[in-house]
Parts: C-alpha cells; structure tokens; sequence
C-alpha cells in the first residue's frame, strides 16, 4: 500500500533538543504512521500539508520519497535491502519510485502456467505478498517489461499496479 513520506535534512550544528522540539510539534499537529531516523512516514497525502507546517517553521529542508508498505504476510528476498528498510516498529518499506507492483490478471487462459511463470520471475522478485486473495509481487521498477515478457511466455498477463 503506498504511503507519503517526508525525508527531513536537518541542519548541522544544531542543539541536541532540536530533533526533539520538532517531533514534539510534529504530534501536535499529525499522527505519523511510523518514523525512520529523518524520515517521516505519513498515514494518508492530507497528513502532508501539517508536517510541511512544522518543517518550515523550523526551517528544515525535506524532500518527499513515496513509500510503499509492506503486509506483515509478505515474504521478501534478499533483494529487498536494495530497495527498502525495515523501521523500529518492525515495519517494512520499499522506495516506491524503485519498484513495480503487480499480480497476473483474474482471467487467465486455460493453457496458462502462473506457477511456472512465478519461478521464472523468481531471481527478480524484492517481495511477495496476499491481499484480498490476491497474490502480488514487486520488483525492480526497470524490470517491469521483463516480469510482462515472462508472463506472455507462459500465456499469462500481468495487471501492473496495485
């Protein structure tokens, strides 16, 4: 699911309080879904307008980075360090601008073999996860032709997104 994020780059020299001050102003103003070191992740776009509010304020310069949330039932690959982070909270993230999102289409031809397709895809694949009885992947967003050529050659089709 993707999520807002706001990467903070805090000034040098500042007092050892002043990180504080700001995730004290930021509570005031907006619950964020989860924090990793400079990096605010937001719960929905309109938490955005809030946090630039204090970040401003502070004169603090930040830049966004789109995120992507992992389900806690995805399994990912020894790619994924490459593409993501895993918080304090123990959740995981991917770089949304880095990775493709997609899942085979819901109407498969008969003569259509997802499972072999899948092993092919394997070497590729950052992660993998179910929702709402969906199976998706994720994988390097440079790979996307590949993941719908490998498809095509086992009479699949990929729905690209999530």
């Amino acid at each position: 699911m993707r999520k807002p994020a706001v990467m903070m780059d805090m000034p040098e020299g500042k007092q050892p309080g002043f990180y504080a001050q700001v995730v004290k102003g930021l509570a005031g103003k907006v619950a964020l879904l989860d924090r990793d070191k400079e990096l605010l992740i937001l719960e929905k776009d309109e938490d955005r307008g809030p946090v630039l509010e204090v970040l401003n304020h502070y004169k603090i310069a930040h830049e966004d980075i789109p995120l992507y949330w992992l389900p806690e039932n995805a399994t990912v690959s020894g790619l994924f360090e490459d593409y993501g982070f895993v918080t304090r909270s123990d959740n995981r993230f991917l770089y949304a601008k880095l990775i493709v999102v997609f899942r085979f289409a819901d109407e498969l031809p008969t003569e259509a073999e997802p499972d072999q397709a899948v092993l092919q895809m394997e070497e590729h694949l950052i992660a993998r996860w179910n929702r709402d009885g969906l199976e998706y992947l994720a994988a390097d967003q440079q790979q996307a032709e590949l993941m719908e050529g490998i498809a095509r050659a086992y009479k699949c089709s990929l729905v690209m997104g999530d």
